[in-house]
């Protein structure tokens, strides 16, 4: 009987483990999968801060841009128009150009109630038209503020249209806007920025001129038969990238107290993404297609910046935070800080192979061809310039 009794006291202790492992194993399933969740947050959210978002809002001091002028491309939505605020919150005349009457007005009294300073403006500019960036000289010299330009912001742009398009003087479009707008009106505003005590022209690229090769800088860089979307803005981006560098270096050989740089300001959330989005980049359509799909629009919002961080290096070297506007000339910037630059950016054979197609253009003013004659900005033919 006592062995009996031994063994039955034995099987009920088994019985109680193999109950109590079970429920341990039933309790431990939801904190192994609370600990995976867990830990998957922490990871997307430290995502999210470090590699996507980057650094903490930049904000130049008050009054630290007070009687600096400063004009901003595109400065009525998006990264143009966050610039101007913070810009101007810090004491600078901002000037911004739109393509309507209409925009540049709106655009005005969003920037002067978000900055509290009234001395913001705006010009009408079509980047598109060489004609109109031509006339835009007098425009803005017979302003009250016109006397002078501290910083010109080239931040307009478009990307990634589906189907080839043109500018009113036929050039493809991306490029025609993102860089041979930008160039002339760089040109045109040279004496402007002379009168400065000191200047800088900020050039807003991407991370995307990564994507361009040589052999895409080289021949017919806008033959209808080579276009692509994507590989049409990465050209114009690295473009950009080009332009800064060998503008500094113009400037400086020109012994002109001023410098330029480039930038790259992030995957930033703005209507710059709308040909991605609706077929006919209209980018009013673009943000109700995004509300419609509240899963896209999540994982879209996720996986960009703010407007309010992506404006933050091109405002960092508008305001000199760099160490003042004769610091970093040619440098690209990412995050506030030196960036990753693709090696065809310092390809100095393909820079003087692409020199010997240049050639001087009536467009910029005369007496500031020497800083910029047969100016290579290593991605255009400017043979192309006028249809003769």
């Amino acid at each position: 009987m006592a062995g009996l009794a031994a063994v039955a006291t034995a099987s009920r202790r088994r019985t109680a483990l193999a109950r109590a492992a079970s429920a341990e194993a039933e309790e431990g399933v939801p904190r192994r999968v609370a600990l995976g969740l867990g830990g998957t947050a922490l990871l997307l959210t430290t995502l999210k801060r470090f590699a996507i978002d980057g650094p903490p809002e930049f904000d130049p001091k008050p009054n630290s841009m007070s009687g600096k002028t400063v004009l901003i491309t595109g400065g009525n939505t998006g990264l143009g128009r966050e610039s101007a605020v913070r810009l101007a919150k810090a004491g600078a005349t901002v000037v911004l150009t739109t393509r309507s009457e209409a925009k540049g007005k709106k655009a005005v009294e969003e920037v002067k109630a978000a900055s509290g300073s009234s001395d913001v403006h705006f010009l009408k500019l079509d980047l598109a038209d060489l004609k109109d960036v031509k006339a835009f000289k007098n425009c803005f010299t017979s302003q009250d503020y016109g006397k002078r330009i501290d910083v010109l912001m080239n931040n307009a742009g478009v990307m990634a249209i589906p189907e080839r398009q043109e500018t009113k003087d036929g050039f493809e479009e991306q490029l025609g806007v993102n860089h041979l707008g930008h160039f002339a009106l760089t040109g045109e505003l040279l004496p402007l920025l002379q009168k400065a005590p000191s200047a800088r022209v900020v050039v807003v690229s991407s991370t995307a001129h990564l994507g361009a090769n040589k052999e895409l800088m080289e021949g017919d860089l806008m033959a209808p038969e080579r276009y692509t979307q994507w590989g049409a803005y990465c050209q114009s981006k690295l473009a950009n990238v080009l332009f800064a560098k060998e503008l500094n270096r113009r400037l400086q050989e020109a012994g002109v107290n001023a410098t330029a740089v480039s930038c790259h300001p992030g995957g930033v959330d703005t209507d710059l993404a709308r040909w991605t989005i609706s077929p006919d980049g209209d980018p009013q359509k673009a943000t109700q297609l995004r509300k419609d799909t509240p899963w896209a629009d999540a994982l879209a919002t996720f996986l960009t910046r703010s407007v309010q961080l992506g404006a933050n290096t091109q405002v960092y070297l508008a305001a000199g935070g760099d160490g003042g506007y004769k610091k970093s000339g040619g440098e690209y910037f990412d995050n506030m800080a030196p960036g990753l630059l693709n090696p065809v950016a310092n390809d100095q054979a393909l820079a003087k192979d692409l020199r010997t197609k240049q050639r001087r253009q009536n467009y910029v003013t005369e007496s500031w061809m020497k800083i910029i004659e047969d100016y290579v900005f290593s991605i255009i033919q400017l043979y192309s310039f006028v249809h003769s």
